[in-house]
């Protein structure tokens, strides 16, 4: 193993889980109402990338051994997922009551939950280019914030009913 990953501990791999279990759900939650294959499609790119980077994680942990493929694949497949889920979005916007879901994020406390879960990808954008992600450290910076802001997502889109 490269000596660059030992701190990494089956615990962070562990947490690492948490932010892909609420995207995934968040996901449910959507697709639920929202009956398109693109989306899920995206969905399933998004799921998939997060798992294989837990996996990879738990594999370092657990292993002492660096499948670099399955944390390498994070930054194409879930941008190509993040991609489908708009374009499903755009192809489906005349289905979609748009206003009626703005009404609803903008009430009380759904709002909250959009803002931090937005603060939270703004912030996951920064650590993308300041925390050396190499350290263990930067790993539970990243991994707490990203799992506030997918619970908040998590929540909010709950709550839209």
């Amino acid at each position: 193993m490269q000596k660059k990953y030992e701190d990494f501990t089956l615990g962070l791999a562990l947490f690492d889980a948490l932010p892909v279990l609420f995207l995934c759900g968040s996901m449910l939650l959507i697709a639920n109402h929202f009956k398109n294959e693109l989306f899920l499609i995206g969905a399933l790119l998004c799921t998939f990338a997060g798992c294989a980077k837990v996996l990879w994680k738990i594999i370092i942990a657990c292993t002492n051994k660096d499948y670099s493929f399955l944390n390498k694949q994070l930054r194409f497949n879930m941008p190509l997922g993040f991609l489908f889920l708009i374009i499903s979005l755009v192809v489906e916007r005349k289905n979609i009551a748009l206003h009626q879901i703005i009404d609803s994020i903008l009430t009380w406390p759904i709002c909250l939950f959009f803002l931090i879960a937005f603060l939270g990808l703004f912030m996951m954008f920064i650590f993308a280019f300041t925390l050396d992600g190499t350290k263990a450290r930067s790993n539970w910076i990243e991994q707490i914030t990203n799992t506030i802001c997918q619970a908040s997502l998590f929540f909010g889109i709950y709550l839209l009913k």
